[in-house]
């Protein structure tokens, strides 16, 4: 006995299921993400205000490294100085921020490769959508 081959509804559930174990996965990943901070740590050498310090005449001489956190406040870039545990909290968390838009961005690639297939599924099969447009008997897409 001779198995048929996949239908294109069936090709197209078993692609939606298999993005929708990446979606949740990405969502886990999402979930674990500890506190955010906006802007950014840098690290700066200075020079002090005595003109006869070496660091006016060596910039290997210069005093630091200083931490500071930039960020923009109503469309102004501020900074300020920080003090080593702050630079610390706020490096980690900034951290946590950018992993969340790795993450986003991730989910937004998966998200332009899912929207054709729900939508050739759905104009495939129009009579296959609930009273609200949610699919019948499968869990709705999520939004």
């Amino acid at each position: 006995m001779s198995r048929n081959p996949p239908t294109r509804r069936q090709k197209l559930a078993l692609l939606l299921e298999k993005y929708d174990q990446e979606r949740h996965q990405l969502a886990t990943q999402l979930s674990q993400v500890g506190y955010i901070w906006h802007g950014s740590v840098t690290r700066r050498w200075q020079k002090c205000g005595q003109s006869s310090c070496r660091c006016h005449r060596d910039a290997d001489g210069r005093h630091g490294p200083y931490a500071y956190w930039t960020t923009k406040v109503s469309g102004k870039t501020v900074s300020r100085l920080l003090k080593a545990a702050e630079a610390y909290l706020y490096e980690a968390w900034i951290q946590n921020r950018e992993q969340i838009e790795r993450i986003v961005a991730a989910l937004k690639r998966l998200s332009e490769k899912v929207a054709p297939i729900v939508l050739e599924a759905e104009i495939a099969d129009p009579d296959e959508k609930g009273a609200r447009g949610e699919r019948s008997g499968r869990r709705p897409i999520s939004r």
